[in-house]
């Protein structure tokens, strides 16, 4: 039962969302913003629902499996909730928005929800006609509050609020009274006083906008959150190891990892906002992460002129990738990202690594990034001919060869000497580590050698199993220097795989981007001069990883080219990243999908 209204709220929720709404109409109602309380928790702003949907119906168009459009989806799911044809008094050219804040009152850590009131902002033409004109909605009350119901069933309440019907849920009564008052008495300050220009153009241009305030997400759920781990963590003390060998001390010790990641977001992070453009052939969405001001987040989220160098590695990206990424971050960037990096890796290894070894693992870290020139970039390709199934192709940039030589050496080293083998261990897998240096030359170069095994400390269980067919005998590497750049390569048949790199470096030909990279950076402009650039493709990777599976799956051979898009900039105290997703790569998923089934269907007939 539970589970069956849930399901009924989050449709309802669904169908209102999509209710209505133009940029044009912020010039005739600009105080919506100001309208929501100040510490708002969240909200989600569609503007101009025909447009919007029409622009979602284009970009799916050929591509979704749904017979009929998204506007006329919408539409009907609407015309049963209100239970008329017309939508009477729905100002289906107006702003919605749903909303979400705290109410005043006694908040207990065991139940922070019990005072959270969400609302849906839905503008009407005429609120009287909007309840008289539709069957569904009742007379107010004394209050001023109606009864949206279907099949005798209460499923929203709905009062007046300036030129919006404002609406809630069946239980939020006394919530939706006093939130109506507040609603109605516009202010200068409200949502609005909390964003800065840049936000306040997005929730007026954008076709759909969202901000989560992460501070006062901090303050309801945060006890919470962290409270639920530790008693996870008490509760794992008393455990025996399973019967993979996993120990209990390694769940805590990656708890413990967990908490602090979720405790420095919820405490630096200070708002994120997601902006979403449907055009006819992408599908374009903005992600701004907010830092606190004075926290360590804001302070790596800053740009220097060594992040705004032209990234002349990107020709290293390969094409037919799984995933290619290519980076330009700032030293002082790098350097703090290694730092909270390596802090993690601590809290997860607990006792195993002692202070000593992750002061001297930062310092190492601190010191191999002072050698580096900078760009970055490396290529992960589907290989599933071998295991692991994948070849990993490393290049980046070097300014000191000399120095950075014997650093490598002793970063290498460190993977048998900082504890971390142990973790593994607590966890289930006996993971080995070896070094050697000179394995062989190459047109001059130097190649150096490792090998990371992994394996389950259970021999004959479903956990070896699934370890052996994942990473067969281990992690290869191969890595060496030519040219000013460090090149190396993990996994497939290694040894080929770094001659070939070594080859593209010496080459004497001019470097090129590939024709498939090139146009999926074309997706983002400005995207090759970004901090950070992924190109991802969906396929390649759900055929990697079935490789990876105990199970025999049959592949997907379904033919593409295409890759969803994501560059990322960071500068004031923020973190920008814009996605595209290409028309194109939801065509070819849908139609990998389509050819899956037609598989299974043909195998069910000829059993």
């Amino acid at each position: 039962m539970l589970k069956l209204r849930m399901v009924r709220k989050c449709a309802v929720v669904f169908t209102l969302v999509l209710f209505a709404s133009t940029p044009a109409l912020w010039a005739q109602n600009p105080d919506t913003l100001k309208m929501l309380p100040e510490k708002t928790l969240f909200c989600i702003q569609i503007n101009n629902l025909d447009n919007t949907l029409n622009q979602l119906d284009q970009f799916l168009a050929g591509a979704s499996p749904m017979p009929m459009g998204l506007s006329m989806l919408v539409r009907g799911q609407l015309m049963g909730v209100l239970g008329s044809p017309q939508l009477n008094g729905v100002n289906m050219n107006g702003n919605i928005v749903v909303f979400g804040t705290v109410m005043p009152g006694q908040m207990t850590q065991e139940n922070p929800a019990q005072n959270i009131f969400v609302g849906i902002l839905a503008p009407v033409t005429d609120y009287k006609q909007f309840i008289e004109g539709n069957p569904n909605c009742g007379e107010a009350d004394e209050k001023g509050v109606s009864k949206i119901t279907k099949n005798g069933a209460d499923i929203m309440l709905a009062v007046k609020s300036n030129n919006c019907a404002l609406l809630s849920w069946p239980n939020d009564y006394d919530k939706l009274v006093a939130m109506a008052k507040e609603v109605s008495a516009a202010n200068s300050a409200g949502l609005a006083g909390t964003l800065d220009d840049s936000m306040k153009k997005q929730a007026a241009t954008e076709p759909i906008w969202a901000h989560a305030n992460i501070q006062q997400v901090s303050g309801t759920f945060g006890p919470m959150i962290l409270g639920k781990i530790e008693e996870i963590k008490t509760m794992m003390q008393s455990m025996p190891a399973n019967q993979q060998g996993v120990q209990p001390a390694g769940i805590q010790n990656i708890m413990s990892m967990y908490a602090s990641v979720i405790d420095t977001l919820l405490k630096e992070t200070k708002s994120v906002s997601v902006a979403i453009n449907p055009k006819p052939n992408v599908l374009n969405i903005t992600k701004t992460i907010y830092a606190v001001p004075g926290t360590d987040m804001a302070n790596m989220f800053v740009s220097d002129a060594s992040s705004k160098k032209e990234n002349k590695l990107l020709p290293y990206l390969e094409d037919g990738a799984v995933m290619n990424y290519g980076c330009n971050m700032s030293t002082s960037l790098m350097k703090q990202l290694q730092v909270k990096s390596i802090d993690l890796l601590a809290a997860m290894s607990g006792d195993k690594m002692d202070s000593e070894s992750t002061t001297k693992m930062k310092t190492l870290a601190s010191n191999v990034l002072d050698c580096l020139a900078g760009p970055v970039a490396y290529s992960v390709s589907a290989d599933t001919n071998s295991k692991p199934p994948f070849v990993v192709k490393y290049t980046l940039a070097v300014k000191d060869e000399k120095k950075l030589t014997p650093l490598i050496k002793e970063a290498v080293e460190m993977m048998t000497t900082s504890g971390i083998m142990d973790f593994y261990k607590s966890m289930g897998m006996d993971t080995g580590f070896t070094v050697k240096m000179g394995t062989d030359n190459y047109k001059g170069v130097s190649i150096d050698s490792a090998k990371l095994t992994m394996k389950s400390t259970q021999e004959g269980s479903p956990q070896a199993q699934m370890i052996n067919n994942m990473y067969g005998e281990g992690f290869d590497y191969r890595w060496g220097i030519t040219k000013g750049l460090f090149v190396c390569a993990v996994g497939g048949d290694v040894d080929s795989e770094i001659r070939k790199l070594i080859d593209q470096v010496q080459s004497d030909s001019a470097k090129q981007i590939g024709s498939e990279t090139k146009t999926a950076i074309a997706l983002l402009p400005g995207a090759d001069k970004a901090d950070l650039l992924v190109t991802f493709n969906l396929l390649r990777v759900i055929k990697m990883v079935t490789a990876m599976t105990p199970m025999p799956i049959p592949p997907i051979n379904a033919p593409t080219k295409s890759n969803i898009v994501i560059a990322g900039n960071a500068g004031d105290g923020k973190l920008v990243v814009d996605i595209a997703v290409p028309k194109e790569h939801l065509t070819e998923i849908m139609g990998a999908f389509m050819m899956m089934q037609q598989q299974q269907m043909q195998q069910m007939q000829q059993n």
